[in-house]
Formats: C-alpha cells, structure tokens, sequence
C-alpha cells in the first residue's frame, strides 16, 4: 500500500504534466518531435525518474510506502 502523501504528489504531477504535455503538443512542429519530448517527460517524471526519488525521500524522512513512520509499531526506548 503506498502512503497517501505519495499518492497526492503524484496526483499532482501528473496533472501538471498533462497541462504541460498539452502545451506542448500545441507548440511543437511535427508529431515526431512531440512523441520524442512526450517519451522524455515521460521517463523523467515516471517510474523511471521522479517517483523512485520521491519514495528514495520519504523513506530517508521517515515516511514508509505504507505511509506509517519508520518507528510505528516499536516501543520507545527509556
């Protein structure tokens, strides 16, 4: 299960980069071109770049896939 903070950045992304890949669909030449900076975006802000980053820092700050922080569960030590 992935943490609901994920969910909602991701959510977010992807909304803005649908606007952008709308844009850009509008504003350059050539349906090649388009399909390379689609295929680009794509990669760079998908499961081959942004989102492996973003779970990489939500572990580091204590934010687990399963949205629970890394210490739930453990008894606190005295």
């Amino acid at each position: 299960m992935v943490s609901r903070l994920r969910d909602e950045i991701q959510e977010r992304l992807n909304a803005r980069l649908t606007r952008v890949l709308d844009a850009a669909e509008i504003g350059i030449p050539g349906r090649d071109q388009f399909q390379a900076f689609r295929k680009f975006a794509l990669r760079e802000f998908g499961n081959q770049g942004f989102l492996p980053e973003l779970d990489a820092l939500l572990q580091q700050h204590g934010q687990a896939r399963n949205g629970q922080a890394e210490a739930a569960g453990k008894e606190v030590p005295r």
